[in-house]
């Protein structure tokens, strides 16, 4: 597996959860990193709308790797929002980098991609499936934007596939969680018997540093994600064990669906937002997992953190943000 010295990398969404540790992990080598997001730092991350690449082009000058993170990522937000931001904007974004003749442009996708209706074991020849909401159906979109850019741009195209990414700082798998069990109303449908496929920040940042400097990777698309998975009872029951609280809650789906449109409209009517949406529901009901062997083979990459030391990394961040006691 050729390794390929890096001259300059741009990260989008560098103020993001996998945005900013990927700043990180470059910086700790030495690489040259800048990063964009709508509000900078006044050091290394700039302020600039992707959806706007003239804000950006002065970032983009000299810069060989673009990895794209930058994202609606809710179940919540507007569809026009979301086509907004997580497809127009990387449409934007491609055609940029290839005026800057940009040499790897990475895109971070989800395994959402594989739709909600998918069930046992997917590798990245499984069909798509667009059965989700807007934040499925706009991951899709944004990976047939860059799929139709590999026909005829000279640059390396490259799509990441994360599986449920947890650990300090993350919002979706750590921080709501906490937050809704606090309330009382945290539950999960289908019984809890749900999958989850949980990858650790630190592992999959080091998958995506490998897809940008590895020269087979180029035009692929790849999963990164834990080997096999768990439900997700097994996986929420930790929240409830750092809490000293009995739980997780679980019911049939039916009744989670019920309470998670009733929570929704509440919120319209107040004007609150509830990520524990219907389209949360569904994918908490998942019954797919994802092979990684082709990761192991192209990027020589596997997890490394162990899911008991991820979790325990998780908790002492959550401590130490007074989330939890």
């Amino acid at each position: 597996m050729a390794q390929r010295k890096l001259k300059k990398v741009l990260i989008t969404g560098a103020n993001g959860f996998i945005g900013n540790k990927l700043m990180t992990h470059y910086q700790a080598q030495g690489i040259p990193v800048v990063g964009v997001d709508l509000s900078g730092n006044g050091e290394d991350i700039f302020q600039g709308d992707i959806g706007q690449p003239e804000t950006i082009s002065q970032l983009l000058q000299d810069c060989d790797v673009v990895v794209h993170t930058a994202a609606l990522v809710s179940n919540s937000i507007a569809d026009a929002d979301m086509w907004r931001v997580n497809v127009l904007a990387t449409r934007n974004l491609i055609a940029a980098a290839e005026k800057h003749k940009v040499r790897r442009f990475v895109q971070i996708s989800s395994i959402v991609a594989y739709g909600n209706s998918a069930e046992g074991e997917l590798d990245e020849e499984q069909p798509v499936h667009a059965d989700g909401g807007s934040y499925v159906l706009t991951k899709l979109a944004s990976e047939h934007a860059v799929l139709a850019a590999t026909a005829n741009s000279p640059m390396e195209l490259v799509i990441i596939r994360p599986g449920d990414v947890y650990g300090p700082g993350s919002r979706p798998w750590v921080i709501l969680p906490i937050e809704a069990i606090n309330k009382g109303q945290f539950m999960l449908p289908a019984k809890g018997q749900g999958f989850f496929r949980p990858i650790f920040i630190s592992d999959l940042i080091r998958g995506i540093a490998l897809a940008v400097s590895t020269k087979e990777a180029a035009g692929e698309i790849f999963n990164l994600s834990c080997e096999g998975y768990m439900t997700t009872a097994e996986f929420f029951s930790h929240h409830y064990q750092w809490m000293n609280k009995r739980g997780p809650l679980k019911v049939s789906t039916g009744l989670a669906m019920f309470a998670a449109s009733a929570a929704t409209k509440l919120a319209q009517m107040t004007g609150g937002v509830n990520e524990a949406s219907t389209a949360t529901i569904v994918q908490l009901c998942t019954k797919s997992w994802f092979s990684i062997a082709k990761a192991e083979r192209v990027l020589g990459w596997k997890p490394e953190v162990s899911f008991e030391d991820g979790m325990q990394q998780s908790k002492q961040w959550a401590q130490a943000q007074g989330l939890i006691k």
